[in-house]
């Protein structure tokens, strides 16, 4: 039982934060569904989701979110600064929260 315990814990990661100091290439997104109030977090890799592109900012993220709740697609685009800060963002189906959100929404 042990074995299976470590690979869920694996597979699952320790929950997603703002920047999981074991990954330096990643940068997690957390998104709130419009429509049924799941939330649903996202892991974009520095390296090859992030685009430059002229803007409000230094990178751009565009990505399409799905929910496990009502399947809703959430359209986010998300512009970066150089040191990966939201700079601004606009998201359709959903709504961009906080890492500190979506721990307590999990937590229910």
């Amino acid at each position: 039982m042990g074995f299976l315990k470590g690979l869920k814990r694996l597979l699952a990661g320790a929950g997603p934060g703002p920047s999981m100091p074991s990954d330096p290439r990643g940068l997690w997104f957390h998104f709130r569904c419009k429509k049924c109030g799941s939330v649903v977090a996202v892991r974009a890799d520095k390296m090859n989701d992030l685009n430059r592109e002229d803007g409000p900012g230094a990178f751009v993220l565009r990505k399409d979110v799905m929910d496990k709740k009502c399947f809703q697609l959430m359209h986010a685009e998300i512009w970066l600064d150089e040191g990966y800060g939201i700079v601004s963002s606009e998201i359709s189906g959903g709504d961009l929260i906080t890492a500190e959100e979506y721990q307590a929404a999990m937590a229910k």
